[in-house]
């Protein structure tokens, strides 16, 4: 960083990045070097400086604002249905009081999204437990819920964007690009320069659907018509309605004791 060093940039093994990354491959970029991982361990990379940038769960940049910040107009978001946040339970929502839910280990935003729809929406208070076997419903994210959504076998299953969206009328942020302020202050400039690929790329992505699923692992499983349905329920965007979405959010969080309080929702300054 600053030094010729690459930028190191988290990459989020699920079909919901699939696109981006597709997209950053075609654009070729460079003086990048990629770190893979699932929500929650890309954040602990965040947070102990093994990466400088990522795509990274909304809920780590909210209680640790000083230490990151995050940058404007992208996100990994839903306006509505996710389908890969999903509440698989054995009975219904408003009998889950009490009862055993099991947690993902790989989500860090979902969990707490979670703990806002069931306690703070619904007055459900629940028994939260890590292991799945046992438990009265399980929350599963990414490829995962996928599968399983597509293998059945549940009787109930709620998504949770669906259910922020019916509440509150706005998207659900899930991951925002968050960067380290010591790696935005040691080189701004080559942060920027990768900002601005970054929007190429999801302008990019939007565009280029039916021929990234026609050609990536993901379509092998899932299939290229369910693929593409998926993504295009994504919202990449990052517009005021979101950072709305994002403000309620850190409120109910406040309310729940995780927050103390509300932190600053404005971005880097990345745009000269």
């Amino acid at each position: 960083m600053g030094t010729g060093a690459p930028l190191r940039v988290g990459h989020i093994g699920f079909a919901n990045c699939t696109p981006l990354f597709l997209a950053l491959e075609e654009l070729g970029v460079t003086g990048v070097e990629y770190v893979t991982g699932v929500p929650t361990d890309l954040n602990r990379r965040l947070r102990c400086g093994e990466v400088d940038l990522s795509p990274s769960s909304s809920i780590e940049y909210l209680q640790h604002p000083d230490l990151y910040g995050f940058l404007p107009d992208l996100s990994i978001s839903s306006i509505g249905a996710v389908r890969s946040v999903l509440l698989f339970s054995r009975v219904p929502l408003t009998g889950l009081g009490g009862r055993r839910v099991a947690l993902s280990a790989a989500s860090g935003t979902s969990v707490q999204l979670l703990r806002v729809l069931l306690e703070t929406h619904r007055g459900i208070t629940p028994q939260y437990v890590q292991e799945a076997e046992g438990a009265d419903a399980v929350l599963w994210i990414g490829d995962r819920a996928l599968r399983q959504a597509r293998d059945g076998g549940w009787p109930h299953v709620y998504d949770l964007g669906e259910l922020w969206f019916e509440t509150t009328g706005t998207p659900f942020v899930f991951a925002l690009w968050i960067c380290r302020r010591d790696a935005w202050q040691a080189d701004p400039a080559g942060i920027r320069q990768f900002y601005r690929t970054l929007v190429r790329a999801q302008q990019l992505a939007y565009r280029s659907y039916p021929a990234f699923a026609a050609r990536c692992a993901e379509a092998e499983w899932l299939g290229e018509g369910a693929l593409l349905e998926y993504w295009q329920t994504i919202s990449y965007d990052l517009t005021a309605w979101h950072l709305r979405g994002l403000r309620r959010f850190a409120e109910e969080l406040v309310g729940l004791g995780v927050l103390g309080a509300v932190p600053d929702l404005a971005p880097l300054a990345v745009e000269e």
